[in-house]
């Protein structure tokens, strides 16, 4: 099992490469991906990542997703071996879990998806957010409906 603790374009956060984690009374959490989706598919598509919150002693739990398609494990192994860089982690975007997301045009539903909070907080970098959201939105990042091509109302990344 690995985890730890990383800084990375000047934020850090409890990174973990597996979904072996435990959720208890110090994590914050909208909805936990493991309880909708297998561990295995989860590996293929994000990392979760725990950010210290305000409050001393509680943490935060999203989901590391990078927009681009990348062999994570790579990542995985520069964590690991504490040879990764910021540009590992550029095209990443800390995300949230939706477990029945629902196209309000068509009404299609789908399992799960990865949607990014706009007012997701990367700790001593305030204004990362504001970076990866343009990066999102100037690169036309975000998921349509499959079924009717209209966008969802929150800036979703990813579908199951």
């Amino acid at each position: 099992m690995l985890y730890g603790l990383i800084i990375t374009e000047n934020t850090e956060f409890t990174y973990w490469d597996n979904f072996d984690y435990q959720i208890n009374d110090s994590i914050l959490v909208s909805n936990n991906a493991k309880k909708y989706r297998s561990s295995d598919e989860l590996l293929k598509i994000c990392r979760p990542v725990f950010t210290i919150h305000y409050k001393k002693g509680i943490f935060m739990l999203d989901y590391l997703f990078w927009i681009d398609n990348i062999n994570i494990c790579d990542i995985d192994y520069k964590v690991k071996n504490n040879t990764f860089q910021d540009i590992d982690f550029e095209r990443s975007v800390k995300t949230y879990f939706v477990d029945h997301l629902r196209c309000f045009t068509c009404g299609k539903v789908y399992k799960g998806a990865l949607s990014v909070d706009p007012a997701m907080v990367y700790p001593n970098n305030f204004g990362l957010r504001d970076k990866k959201l343009k990066m999102i939105n100037e690169e036309d990042k975000t998921i349509r409906c499959h079924q009717c091509g209209n966008s969802f109302t929150s800036k979703v990344l990813h579908v199951f």
